[in-house]
């Protein structure tokens, strides 16, 4: 027997998921259109009113409930130490990163700091036998300010054409004719 309370709990959790399905939409649509904003701020010069209208937008973005990966982030800016990965999680906790979603999350905050150094976006070392981690890129205000992004944003250029001249040196090596 279906009751009006099953039948309600059922109906909000389809209205719940709609909901979540056209949020990650327009996440997508969000991130898209920062990454463009992005692009076209160095080159457009921008005004003061553009300035400060966009600064308001990325407040606004960043206030959502941080992703894994932001919050690893996150915790890794705000401290000047190299932190194995047992003190990121407890420093994430004390922010109060939510970890209800996760089974495991020591292994999820490891693999998100395994991967973010394998990527070149944290620094990672040993100390005494252990693996420790740090902040490697740039410090000018918050982590997300503008300044930041656009320094990661050239950092980023700057890899990818290293990457491409070492490649187009081992196709020249391999008598490969290499035209760009």
């Amino acid at each position: 027997m279906v009751t009006s309370y099953s039948k309600a709990f059922d109906d909000a959790l389809s209205e719940l998921g709609e909901l979540l399905r056209r949020r990650r939409g327009i996440d997508g649509e969000i991130s898209r259109l920062r990454n463009v904003i992005l692009a076209l701020y160095e080159k457009a010069g921008a005004t003061k009113t553009q300035k400060e209208t966009l600064m308001n937008f990325f407040g606004e973005i960043d206030v959502s409930e941080p992703r894994l990966t932001e919050a690893v982030k996150d915790a890794l800016y705000n401290t000047p130490r190299k932190l194995p990965a047992i003190q990121v999680k407890e420093l994430m906790e004390v922010r109060r990163f939510d970890f209800g979603d996760f089974a495991n999350p020591l292994a999820s905050v490891h693999s998100t700091l395994r991967r973010l150094a394998r990527q070149g976006e944290i620094g990672v070392g040993l100390d005494k036998g252990s693996a420790v981690y740090w902040w490697d890129g740039p410090r000018w205000g918050a982590r997300n300010s503008l300044a930041n992004m656009l320094a990661d944003r050239e950092m980023s250029r700057m890899v990818d054409e290293k990457i491409r001249a070492r490649v187009d040196q081992n196709l020249t090596r391999l008598g490969i004719n290499v035209h760009r």
